[in-house]
């Protein structure tokens, strides 16, 4: 009898157990399959035509550049940000943030020990070999492109929209920014486009091409650079500024002094009419789309101070410098 009680039983619990098998099967129950990540993996091509397979959304991102830095911020998720290069310590932000050296120097065991689940590089900022030594540890490198339009800003922005899962953020930082420079347009519209010498060095004597990010803001903002050319920052010479007579001189990152030289030289417009300004140089490097209408905007005021009657600007040095 305990024989075929014991089998009875067996049979039982057997019977009980493919029923249990054959509900999760109908339920689309998992509970046998392996565990699985939260992640989605996607593939991306990043700037050097590499695939990349990225967990999104990555929430473990080291940030090689202030502009993605600035970014992920812009985007809500700074805290996502585990650690950045030197290039963000002017960042308010990036204070308390873990450090991985400079761009030219990237501390490959710091980034180990960190286990990021992303690093974020722009193109240019890193060598290929630091980038190839990431990928070989299996750290995953994601590179992207070098900005020089507002469509390369937003299309960066999207992507890391995207990576972090806040797609909705980046689409509406997109159109209020979209707003903001067809506002611009709109404003100047009709206009002479007064003529623009942008100096970013004074020894050598340095200026931006139409291929640089500081020269399309000047085509946005309604200007037209003396500067022709794709080289995006040409030295120049003051016989050649002299002849090109610009409206507008703008000066960034140069000594105070510049102003005064500029001043001196009275057959140019710009020193006659006394249009020659300071500008924070952080306008050159808008690495959001909102960044870079702000820096439009800012710009447009300098070109156009006054449009239909109106003052369209109060130049303020908290503004501007």
């Amino acid at each position: 009898m305990r024989l075929n009680d014991y089998l009875y039983k067996k049979e039982k619990i057997m019977q009980l157990l493919k029923l249990i098998v054959f509900i999760c099967l109908l339920s689309g129950c998992d509970m046998f399959a392996p565990q699985k990540s939260m992640n989605v993996i996607q593939e991306k091509i990043d700037a050097t035509g590499l695939s990349v397979q990225i967990g999104i959304p990555s929430k473990k991102i080291i940030s090689s550049s202030s502009g993605i830095t600035e970014s992920l911020y812009a985007l809500g998720v700074g805290e996502y940000i585990i650690a950045v290069t030197d290039d963000c310590s002017h960042l308010p932000q990036s204070k308390g943030k873990e450090r991985i050296g400079s761009k030219e120097n990237i501390l490959l065991k710091k980034i180990i020990q960190l286990s990021p689940e992303l690093v974020l590089s722009n193109d240019g900022d890193m060598t290929d070999e630091t980038i190839t030594n990431l990928r070989d540890m299996g750290i995953t490198v994601f590179v992207l492109k070098k900005c020089i339009s507002p469509q390369d800003v937003a299309e960066n922005f999207r992507v890391l929209g995207t990576i972090t899962g806040k797609q909705n953020v980046a689409e509406m930082n997109i159109a209020d920014a979209d707003k903001k420079i067809e506002g611009v347009a709109e404003r100047i519209k009709g206009n002479p486009r007064p003529k623009v010498f942008w100096e970013v060095s004074a020894k050598p004597l340095t200026t931006v091409g139409a291929g640089s990010f500081a020269g399309t803001i000047i085509r946005l903002s309604g200007g037209e650079n003396i500067v022709r050319g794709k080289t995006k920052f040409p030295f120049y010479s003051v016989p050649a500024v002299i002849k090109n007579n610009p409206d507008v001189i703008i000066l960034s990152n140069v000594p105070d002094e510049e102003k005064l030289r500029w001043k001196q030289i009275e057959s140019i417009t710009a020193s006659q009419n006394n249009r020659i300004y300071s500008i924070d140089p952080n306008l050159m490097n808008a690495s959001t789309p909102l960044a870079l209408a702000e820096a439009v905007e800012k710009v447009s005021m300098l070109l156009y101070p006054v449009v239909g009657g109106i003052t369209t600007l109060e130049i303020k040095q908290e503004v501007f410098l």
